[in-house]
């Protein structure tokens, strides 16, 4: 029963604290958040989905923690909404045309989809 008891307290707290593991950015915030990154050690911008209030993206490098970040679903307008934890895509941020589809804009800068799911 103790042990029940233990494992239930570790499993809501798990679970409570995933939102926590994101900081919320201000609209005014984006464009410092996304920015084009050329170092080595840097993997990419990924989306991970969408709650009823926020959306949710990570940041991830090799060496170092990944930056997790949310965003009020009425400070970014995006395409191809999810819900969060069901999938996740790689985003890239670059002035000129790529392959992919634009999934936002933050201050007149498009970011796009990329082609392959992770």
């Amino acid at each position: 029963m103790k042990s029940s008891a233990i494992f239930l307290l570790l499993l809501f707290t798990m679970v409570g604290c995933k939102d926590s593991e994101y900081s919320q950015v201000q609209k005014e915030e984006l464009s410092a958040v996304f920015i084009m990154n050329s170092s080595p050690t840097f993997e990419g911008y990924y989306y991970e989905g969408s709650d009823t209030e926020f959306h949710y993206f990570s940041g991830r490098w090799k060496y170092q923690g990944d930056r997790k970040v949310k965003v009020k679903k009425v400070d970014l307008e995006i395409n191809d909404e999810f819900a969060l934890g069901s999938d996740e895509i790689g985003l890239t941020v670059f002035n000129l045309p790529t392959t992919g589809t634009i999934f936002c804009e933050i201050d007149g800068r498009p970011v796009y989809r990329e082609n392959h799911k992770k």
